[in-house]
């Protein structure tokens, strides 16, 4: 069951910060690793490519967190812990240019090997919201 996000972290989460997103291996350890992200209709949407390790972990272990760190002031931040909702390929490649769109101005840039029909956007409902400094 998804957390109202408050108005004041919501505020916050419209900033371009960069996330980092800790998701659990199949042996059961931690990953991180920092991602773009966006906060829409009371869920944070990310996106990767097919084959990437955190997605796999996603589909095996649901469960995830993220810290978003202000990147003006480091010791103001939110903490997300969540479920996957959902993971959507349909809409993946327009998500991934509205990221790109937010973070660097322009539309993503695909590296040798990634396609647009490799994408997949991930929506995590949040469970549990902690903020500090705002």
């Amino acid at each position: 069951m998804s957390v109202a996000i408050p108005e004041h972290v919501a505020r916050f989460l419209q900033k371009p910060n960069v996330a980092v997103l800790a998701t659990l291996s199949p042996s059961g350890r931690p990953q991180v690793t920092p991602i773009w992200f966006m906060y829409v209709e009371g869920h944070i949407l990310i996106n990767t490519s097919a084959g990437r390790q955190k997605l796999r972990n996603m589909r095996l272990h649901p469960a995830v967190a993220l810290a978003i760190v202000d990147q003006e002031t480091p010791y103001r931040y939110v903490q997300i812990q969540g479920r996957v909702a959902r993971f959507d390929t349909e809409t993946a490649a327009e998500d991934i240019d509205r990221l790109s769109q937010r973070y660097t101005g322009a539309p993503f840039q695909y590296s040798r090997g990634d396609r647009p029909e490799n994408r997949v956007s991930v929506w995590i409902a949040p469970r549990r919201v902690t903020a500090m400094g705002l």
